[in-house]
């Protein structure tokens, strides 16, 4: 064997040794499959999430046009903690810590701003869960009806949420009709005091009890903000191959924790109020599906000691839509759906709010995003003198065309 082929051998052998002791070329891996956040701890295991969820809408009162880009007004940007350990072998613990942060929510489009940043507690709860006697809150978070106006199955609730058509308005105003104000100041009121869904105690500090789930029904029950309280009776199954979700509840409590009421104006420091409200879902195997909603409360608001005359007293609304969803693309499911709701006497005795309105959602199932367009028309009648000639006061109709993204991690 000659020199160089000795030499090129060694240099070969050598090269090969070299290879065998350097570590392998380390691979890329996939953010997606990362571990969980946990604690430093070993008893208790933690997960963060979260979601951006913004908004840009034209809206047209009648009397101008205006654009926003602001909050979505279906669901809200936020970030939470779980945490959860075992006790034994049937009993868990778990915690929920979560919280607003949302900017420019008030989506206040005519005025070209879309103000008011802020943060808020959505949950701070310790939750007992048994696995034969059922589960107990302590603490902040949803009262035993959250939610019951709005089950739901078409999958579009980033673009509208169920029980409603109106929620993408915000702090919109009709606007009183030139013709109405007759030359003088025309009146306004904001869309979410006219239109409301009667819902439950939305995030509330409650001790709330949860029974098991037997043949898909779920009984809850809750004291809510020191005197009141709260039942539900939720439903979740398939019947005949269709997929059923619906709840029932009743709610008696001071008015201030009912978010439809702090949004109609209708609180006071001595008013309370009884709410009976509910809401079914139906999805067919073939993508098909209808939903609705009801409510009412027996509402008599006193302010200092003396009642209100103008207050709606006994509002009630009634919600429907029909839906489809299927998936078209790799991306997602998509969604389209069509709702129609009318709210009577919300803010004050006569009136009659109607809405209807599409929405949109395309999902994007790898990253957890949701994309939605929709478009909405609301509209109100109110009974009560103000305008020309002492003639009952006339608004114009609203419209509101709406493109938005929700991303969650």
């Amino acid at each position: 064997m000659s020199k160089l082929n000795k030499a090129l051998m060694a240099t070969t052998a050598i090269a090969f040794a070299a290879g065998l002791a350097m570590p392998a070329a380390a691979k890329k891996k996939d953010p997606s499959k990362a571990p969980k956040v946990v604690s430093s701890g070993k008893k208790m295991k933690l997960k963060l999430y979260g979601q951006i969820a913004r908004t840009a809408s034209i809206t047209d009162d009648g009397s101008g046009t205006g654009f926003s880009n602001s909050e979505n007004g279906n669901t809200s940007t936020r970030m939470g903690v779980k945490a959860a350990g075992k006790i034994n072998n049937d009993l868990k613990l778990k915690l929920r810590y979560e919280w607003n942060m949302r900017s420019g929510h008030e989506n206040n489009q005519l005025d070209n701003i879309s103000s008011d940043n802020d943060f808020d507690i959505r949950w701070a709860d310790i939750q007992f869960h048994h696995k034969r006697f059922g589960t107990l809150f302590f603490g902040r978070g949803d009262g035993p009806g959250n939610s019951s106006s709005q089950t739901d199955l078409s999958g579009t609730s980033t673009g509208q949420k169920g029980g409603g058509e109106h929620w993408d308005f915000q702090n919109a105003r009709f606007v009183e009709t030139s013709a109405s104000a007759n030359g003088g100041g025309r009146a306004t009121t904001r869309v979410g005091r006219v239109f409301g869904n009667m819902d439950a105690t939305t995030r509330s500090n409650r001790i709330r009890y949860d029974t098991p789930s037997i043949y898909g029904f779920q009984f809850r029950a809750g004291v809510v903000d020191q005197s009141g309280y709260e039942f539900a009776l939720w439903y979740k199954g398939k019947v005949a191959g269709m997929k059923i979700k619906g709840a029932v509840n009743y709610s008696h409590n001071k008015s201030g924790v009912f978010p439809g009421e702090v949004s109609a104006g209708t609180t006071g420091t001595d008013t309370e109020i009884s709410l009976v409200n509910g809401s079914v879902s139906v999805l067919t195997p073939w993508g098909i599906g209808v939903s609705g909603a009801a409510g009412t409360n027996d509402r008599d608001q006193v302010i200092g000691g003396t009642a209100v005359a103008t207050d709606g007293k006994d509002p009630f609304f009634w919600w429907a839509c029909v839906f489809y969803r299927a998936k078209f693309f790799e991306l997602g499911e998509t969604r389209f759906k069509y709702g129609f709701q009318t709210s009577v006497d919300n803010q004050r005795e006569g009136d009659v709010g109607q809405a209807h309105g599409f929405t949109i959602v395309q999902q994007i199932k790898s990253t957890g995003t949701d994309m939605y367009a929709g478009y909405r028309h609301v509209s109100v009648d109110r009974d009560m003198a103000g305008g020309t000639a002492g003639a009952e006061i006339d608004f114009e109709d609203q419209d509101i065309w709406v493109l938005g993204f929700r991303a969650r991690f």
